[in-house]
């Protein structure tokens, strides 16, 4: 795929370093090898015993040469950001020796690893549930600033020849939150825009907030919390003449140049839009299904956004390729 290619040449600019919180998984560990083998990045890979890693690489006959193996060890931490983890966790009514052993539980400790800015980012979720990726994101690594939740998206690539998408869009949040409020809805929209600029750094953002309603075509107590949303954020990017936001609009009005035309003259985002932040996560998720398959677009992600530094989630279905693919956009949104 193109915009592969183009992503993967990105991110060997970058000398990055990415770690696997499942370096013991064979999966993983292969795509640690090869991306380190084909200079995209330096890598690191965990377990909590070395041996697991060595008997994973006889089975794939790997060159665990490429990579570096971490058994988790606070001394290879920050400080301040281990008090800060196990501060959370004493909160909650563990013990300090109860928060230290969480701190060397392999997804924690590469969340950590990350947060005391040893990698660029983290990749797991092979064979980890998305629950305890995202909470070990959340509480090792933490919201990026202007965020409170953390949400996904995904990179929708056109097929070649397509006749209206020409590039590839960001739709979110549609694998994370089911029904945000008006401020989770400008915070999904917040992420979506750092993401685009990471990937894109050559286009400008067009935000468009959907709804089934276009500039009061309809009343209804959803839309108005899509207009919310869509005021919040152009307040926050108020100062940034490179970021564009309207809402709320119709798929089509943001889409089709000529439908925006005449559902929302004026619009700056109508017929434009590159970023589309959907209603709740029944309209995102069927939204990204109905493009993928009916469309023929491909669909990259979920990629987890709202982050300080990048934590990528994986399915336990996954690929090597799609372990691959993942590592180099964490890469590219480390920038």
């Amino acid at each position: 795929m193109e915009m592969i290619e183009r992503f993967i040449k990105d991110a060997k600019k970058l000398n990055g370093r990415i770690i696997f919180a499942e370096g013991d998984e064979e999966r993983t560990l292969d795509a640690a090898v090869r991306l380190a083998r084909d200079g995209v990045c330096k890598c690191a890979v965990v377990a909590s015993d070395s041996k697991l890693i060595t008997e994973a690489a006889k089975k794939k006959s790997l060159d665990i040469s490429w990579v570096e193996v971490i058994t988790p060890d606070t001394a290879l931490l920050d400080a301040e950001v281990l008090k800060a983890f196990a501060a959370h966790y004493i909160k909650k009514g563990r013990s300090e020796a109860e928060a230290a052993a969480l701190a060397l539980e392999p997804l924690n400790f590469s969340a950590l690893y990350v947060k005391s800015g040893k990698a660029d980012g983290c990749v797991a979720g092979a064979r980890s549930s998305t629950a305890d990726v995202l909470r070990a994101a959340i509480y090792g690594i933490g919201t990026a600033e202007g965020t409170k939740i953390i949400s996904s998206f995904f990179i929708m690539v056109p097929p070649q020849g397509h006749a209206l998408a020409k590039k590839p869009l960001i739709f979110a949040d549609c694998a994370v939150n089911p029904d945000p409020a008006p401020l989770g809805l400008k915070d999904i929209a917040v992420s979506s825009v750092r993401s685009f600029k990471s990937l894109f750094p050559d286009e400008k953002p067009v935000v468009a907030f959907l709804s089934f309603s276009t500039k009061g075509s309809a009343e209804h107590k959803i839309i108005s919390k899509v207009r919310e949303a869509a005021g919040l954020t152009k307040e926050y990017f108020k100062n940034d003449a490179d970021v564009i936001v309207d809402g709320e609009l119709q798929f089509d009005a943001a889409f089709i140049p000529a439908v925006g035309a005449k559902k929302a003259p004026g619009s700056p985002a109508a017929g434009k839009a590159n970023i589309y932040i959907f209603p709740d996560l029944n309209a995102g998720n069927i939204g990204y299904k109905i493009t993928e398959r009916l469309g023929g677009f491909s669909a990259i992600g979920p990629v987890i956004q709202g982050l300080e530094k990048p934590m990528n989630d994986l399915s336990r279905g996954c690929s090597v390729d799609d372990i691959y693919y993942v590592a180099v956009i964490a890469l590219l949104k480390s920038r």
